[in-house]
C-alpha cells in the first residue's frame, strides 16, 4: 500500500460510561496507519494487468485472394452504384426543377395579364402588383430533393451488392 493515506487523521467516537450510567462521546483523531494492522498492509499484493490479445485466425492463401477480389468488385460495384445514383439524381432534379419552374413561370405570368386586364377594365394607367410564385427557389429545392433521394437510392444499392459479393466470396462467417 502506498504512503498517500498514513498521515491521514479520521475522527471516531469511543463511548465512555460516567457513574450515572449515562454515555457521552467524546471524538479522538486516528492515523490510518495505527487503525489498519501492519500485518494485512504487507500481505497485499502489487497490481498487475494482463493484456490478452485476440488472435485473428490466420488464413490460408485461398482465402486470402478470395477477400482481396472480393474487396475490388465491392469497391467497384459501390462506386458505380454512387456514380449511376449521383447522374440519375442530377437528371431527374433537372427535370423536376425545369418543370417547376416552368409552371411557376406560367401562373406568374397568368396573374400579372389578369391584374392588368382588372386595371384597365377600372380604368386605372397602372395595374396592381400581384404576388408572385418563388418558381427559381422552389425549382432548387425540388431538384435538390430530387438529388438526394437518387443518392438515398444508391447508397442502399450499394450496400446490398457488397452484401452479396460478400456473401459469394468469403461466405458467411467473415
Amino acid at each position: 500500500m502506498s504512503d498517500i493515506f498514513s498521515n491521514m487523521q479520521i475522527p471516531y467516537s469511543v463511548p465512555t460510561q460516567t457513574k450515572e450510567t449515562t454515555t457521552t462521546q467524546t471524538t479522538q483523531p486516528i492515523v490510518v496507519k495505527e487503525a489498519i494492522p501492519s500485518s494485512k498492509v504487507q500481505e497485499q499484493q502489487a497490481d498487475s494487468v494482463e493484456i490478452s490479445s485476440q488472435n485473428k485466425e490466420k488464413k490460408g492463401p485461398i482465402k486470402s485472394i478470395k477477400g482481396f477480389i472480393a474487396n475490388i468488385k465491392k469497391f467497384f460495384a459501390t462506386t458505380g452504384e454512387y456514380a449511376k445514383g449521383t447522374a440519375k439524381g442530377i437528371t431527374s432534379g433537372v427535370v423536376a426543377g425545369s418543370v417547376v419552374y416552368t409552371a411557376g413561370s406560367v401562373i406568374n405570368f397568368a396573374k400579372q395579364k389578369a391584374a392588368n386586364s382588372a386595371a384597365k377594365k377600372a380604368g386605372e394607367e397602372t395595374a396592381k402588383v400581384v404576388k408572385k410564385i418563388p418558381n427559381k427557389a422552389l425549382a432548387v429545392i425540388i431538384g435538390g430533393i430530387a438529388l438526394a433521394a437518387n443518392i438515398w437510392t444508391a447508397s442502399l444499392n450499394a450496400t446490398e451488392k457488397s452484401s452479396n459479393i460478400d456473401h459469394r466470396w468469403t461466405g458467411h462467417n467473415q
